[in-house]
């Protein structure tokens, strides 16, 4: 899931930055979450307190108080990889991103028109095939990890065991159908009621397993035989 901070003193934009996010989410099939701040130092706050995950942050450049470029050199001490679009009512602001590396800009005059184009380029860097991440919860902190790293999900009982290349592994309480239906886009597949495989890591097909990556096998039940076979012929399209 991707998240999603909108920081603006004005209420009418908050809202209306929050509806098309959520609008475009929805077109592109794709999972996410907004959360609102009507101050700068709010969000600074949550940051500096290490609590803060965003993917994307909309800053709006003349609140009052601790403005967007103040909140963003403060945010940039603490995260340098999240995303910044600066939301400013004047291009004359514009050069003052540089320096905290802002992705690009939305002038407030012409937002209704300029929103659609900047949020997909955001949404392309932050989707890119080889950049995609699984995100679950491990108590209150929220665990990434890249899935071409993953090999495959395992479940065992109540907890989802992720296995991943390197002998590297991780756990979460969870289902396995619901880990299924995130990434049913992302060449994944069932190939057993407790095993879900990255088809990209097949290396060979057996008689009820499957080969993975750093010689790693995994069972397939005989029903689940022939649409695993087709993701593996798939995947190496």
């Amino acid at each position: 899931m991707l998240k999603f901070a909108v920081c603006d003193d004005e209420k009418e934009v908050r809202e209306y930055l929050s509806g098309r996010i959520y609008d475009t989410l929805a077109a592109e099939d794709l999972d996410g979450k907004v959360e609102t701040f009507a101050d700068g130092e709010s969000l600074c706050a949550l940051y500096e307190s290490g609590k803060a995950d965003f993917d994307l942050l909309l800053l709006d450049i003349t609140m009052p108080g601790v403005d967007g470029l103040t909140a963003a050199k403060r945010i940039r001490a603490v995260d340098k990889d999240v995303m910044l679009v600066f939301v400013t009512a004047s291009a004359e602001f514009v050069f003052s991103g540089y320096e905290v590396r802002a992705f690009r800009y939305l002038l407030k005059p012409d937002l209704v028109n300029g929103f659609a184009g900047v949020f997909r380029d955001c949404l392309k860097e932050l989707t890119k095939a080889d950049e995609v991440r699984f995100s679950f919860q491990a108590g209150a902190k929220t665990v990434w990890v890249p899935i071409k790293d993953i090999l495959y999900f395992e479940s065992d009982k109540r907890k989802i065991l992720i296995h991943c290349v390197g002998e590297r592994a991780y756990s979460f309480y969870g289902k396995l159908d619901a880990v299924e239906e995130t990434l049913k886009r992302h060449d994944f597949v069932r190939c057993h009621q407790s095993f879900l495989i990255n088809a990209l890591k097949i290396t060979s097909m057996g008689q009820g397993e499957v080969t993975l990556s750093d010689a790693v096998n995994v069972p397939v039940s005989k029903h689940r035989a022939k649409e695993t076979n087709e993701a593996f012929l798939w995947a190496l399209r």
